[in-house]
């Protein structure tokens, strides 16, 4: 077959699977033993028999991942159904192209495609699921070790027969079992065991309860708390010694569980350092200095403004971040997906928005593609908005004791803590393509994430946009995938400017007019 030229959308595709794989599935210190490295593309097919022979090396190497998935019922079916399809597809065009029905083969090579991006985000939940497991190991070993505190205590009680032997036993019996389901849980998790080593945590946070509720009544006793013991003058010296005894056992107790607080601020590392420094509020243009952007096409000079998107809905009724306590909304979310745009690279979520003054300690992910996190995760008044897990999973999610639920936005956010994930800015707009970079802004204040770093501070709105500009292809079809219609330049432009003002008004900041690309609207 005579050599090609690839139309743009195939140089497009090309290199945005590039990107994909290199960013996504190749990361720096980021790969669980076992999980297969993806294949890399370097360049862009010369023709479709090379290109169907690219995308069946990366299938391959998805596919190769089975073991990995097949321990999470979720992931697993679906996975095997898209590799299955993908493969199938290939063999299908390869015969395509034998025939020389060449329409029919890139037909179903857009459908393999779709299966490998499928495989893909299977592969990135499945990694998610297992590091989540892997979190929290840690505090329910740390947990435990609280509770086991008070066996020494237990033990002398029970020698001196102040309690009753069955209680003994009983403390004996669970800090043995929690241990067994601990000891479990960890074999579990090291051969990639999701669904079994989650069902031994459950198992093991009643276990803990239990537990606790023995350690709870050990300290309602008046000869360990000493709280309603009474003088008597007739008690020998002996037994008032071995009351200080246990008093002093109760205060040591207590004095090992205080937290030590050091007056010694910790230095950050130079990579750190070098990462905040990016981010310096000095690095983003001031709304209210652009006065060219205040009017529609007047672009004069660069800009950079970090974002957040809204729904028209929330726009139109002045609710979320397009209220008059849209800083106080932000606030209550903990963290935040926002995005940087430049005059260059323009492109968000929504095609309404707000501009952000965010401090440069409260960044805590940067990375140059949308990484679907669940920044709602944990959340019970949140459970509608997860994006990766169903309702069903999430549901199950829920049902953990508040210590487990409360931790896993910290297990999210440490999914992200290595290098292609901690860009800075220059960087990260450097390998921003066709679509919205996520940046994750810690938006609670006097939250400290990094050791030597300052606490955050609040997140201030100082501006409001629109995405000016007519609906690119990706969002049409996105819009028609959807059942609805993209809305035209003029028809989101007059939506905008019936509400801008009071929006703008309500807030006390600027409008402004931004040329670029939205997914929605």
């Amino acid at each position: 077959m005579p050599l090609q030229k690839l139309s743009k959308q195939e140089h497009k595709w090309a290199h945005d699977m590039a990107r994909h794989l290199n960013l996504n599935l190749a990361e720096e210190g980021g790969e669980q033993e076992g999980i297969q490295q993806q294949v890399e593309v370097t360049s862009a097919p010369a023709d479709p028999s090379e290109e169907l022979a690219a995308i069946e090396k990366t299938a391959d190497a998805l596919f190769a991942n089975m073991d990995f998935v097949k321990h999470q019922s979720a992931v697993f079916s679906p996975f095997k159904k898209a590799g299955q399809s993908a493969r199938s597809g290939i063999a299908s065009a390869k015969k395509d192209f034998k025939g020389r029905k060449t329409q029919n083969a890139q037909a179903r090579i857009t459908k393999v495609k779709e299966n490998i991006a499928s495989m893909e985000q299977l592969i990135t939940i499945a990694k998610s699921n297992q590091i989540g497991l892997e979190a929290q190991l840690p505090w329910v070993k740390e947990d435990l070790a609280q509770l086991a505190l008070e066996l020494p205590i237990v033990d002398s009680l029970a020698i001196a027969k102040k309690i009753p032997s069955k209680k003994h036993k009983k403390f004996l019996s669970l800090d043995q079992e929690a241990n067994g389901l601990i000891s479990e849980a960890e074999t579990l998790c090291a051969d990639f065991q999701v669904d079994a080593a989650n069902k031994i945590l459950k198992k093991l946070n009643k276990t803990l309860q239990n537990y606790q509720k023995e350690v709870d009544w050990l300290h309602a006793l008046p000869e360990v708390t000493g709280v309603g013991a009474s003088e008597n003058p007739h008690v020998s010296k002996l037994d008032k010694l071995d009351k200080l005894d246990k008093l002093a056992a109760a205060f040591m107790r207590k004095k090992t569980q205080e937290h030590k607080v050091e007056l010694v601020k910790a230095e950050p590392d130079e990579k750190t350092k070098a990462f905040l420094k990016t981010w310096n509020r000095e690095n983003f243009s001031d709304p209210s200095e652009r006065l060219d952007l205040q009017k529609r096409g007047g672009c004069k000079a660069p800009f950079k403004f970090i974002v957040r998107t809204g729904s028209m809905d929330d726009f139109i009724n002045q609710k979320g971040c397009f209220s008059a306590q849209g800083a106080e909304y932000l606030e209550n979310k903990d963290a935040i997906c926002t995005s940087v745009v430049t005059d260059e690279k323009c492109f968000v979520y929504g095609a309404f928005g707000v501009i952000l003054d965010v401090p440069p300690q409260n960044v805590l992910v940067s990375s140059p593609d949308d990484l679907m996190s669940e920044l709602n995760i944990g959340r019970k008044d949140k459970k509608d908005r997860m994006v990766n897990v169903t309702q069903e999973q999430n549901e199950k999610l829920l049902d953990v004791p508040d210590h487990v639920r409360n931790g896993y936005l910290k297990n999210e956010l440490d999914r992200y803590q290595y290098d292609k994930r901690q860009q800075n800015v220059d960087d990260l707009m450097d390998n921003t393509y066709y679509a919205h970079n996520e940046v994750i802004v810690s938006s609670k204040d006097g939250i400290q994430h990094k050791q030597g770093v300052d606490a955050t501070e609040p997140v201030k709105i100082n501006g409001i946009f629109l995405i000016d500009a007519e609906p690119s292809p990706d969002t049409i079809a996105f819009q028609e995938f959807e059942g609805k219609k993209a809305l035209t330049k003029e028809e989101k432009y007059q939506i905008f400017m019936e509400h801008a003002e009071k929006v703008a008004k309500n807030l006390g900041v600027p409008i402004l007019f931004l040329d670029g690309e939205s997914t929605m609207a």
